[in-house]
């Protein structure tokens, strides 16, 4: 057998192809622990048939040649995120050249952590996909649910949304992350601090800071040329 389709794990949040040569190294259980459920293939054809259906996809397969390692890359990295185990720091350069991360000294724990950061990036792709339906809002102080429509106000700009998924995908430091994505909450709600700080389940006087450290930057002289985006 080529593939091996493991059980579903109870209440699995995302779907994992795992892709590696026939001795496996481990990864297969960490994934699991990071709530995906797990394909595990060990052949080109075997992951070529399940690669479209998945939501992160990782190569560890020292066995393939580097064209097949980058053909899959390629393939899952349209539709899917990708991580890439490898010593070969060549073969990494290319992989991470068509999409993918990469991890070059074959520590679990860094894999671990690549793992964590790129389901964090699928997870906000999907609330970003849900942005048409409606949102529920608890007043921090109240405990009082309103109901508002999410569709984009005029101010929620799409370089907005554009700069968020752009942060997850570069894995930028988490304090950047934030940033951007209460920049994108606060252009969401129209400038409404009290309804973002409630969406997002922080204190007010954190949007408010946030939002000054926004303005100042937007505010910087054009000379500088330095971009205007939340850092």
């Amino acid at each position: 057998m080529s593939v091996n389709l493991a059980s579903t794990i109870p209440m699995a949040r995302f779907s994992a192809l795992l892709v590696e040569s026939d001795k496996g190294v481990g990864l297969e259980s960490m994934l699991r622990e990071q709530g995906c459920s797990v394909r595990r293939a060990t052949s080109r054809a075997a992951a070529l048939e399940a690669i479209d259906t998945t939501d992160i996809v990782v190569i560890s397969a020292s066995s393939f040649s580097d064209e097949e390692v980058l053909d899959l890359a390629g393939r899952a990295t349209s539709h899917a995120v990708v991580l890439m185990v490898t010593d070969n720091v060549e073969l990494a350069v290319k992989a991470a050249k068509t999409g993918a991360s990469t991890v070059t000294n074959g520590s679990a724990e860094l894999a671990a952590a690549q793992v964590t950061q790129l389901l964090a990036m699928v997870e906000l792709k999907r609330k970003v996909a849900r942005a048409s339906g409606a949102v529920s809002v608890t007043a921090p102080s109240s405990g009082v649910v309103q109901r508002r429509s999410t569709p984009l106000p005029k101010e929620a700009t799409p370089d907005a949304m554009e700069a968020l998924i752009e942060a997850a995908e570069g894995l930028v430091p988490m304090h950047r992350f934030q940033r951007v994505y209460v920049d994108y909450a606060l252009r969401r709600f129209g400038g409404n601090k009290v309804h973002t700080a409630a969406a997002l389940g922080i204190d007010r006087r954190t949007i408010q800071r946030w939002a000054r450290a926004r303005a100042e930057q937007q505010n910087q002289p054009a000379s500088t040329g330095q971009p205007t985006t939340v850092s």
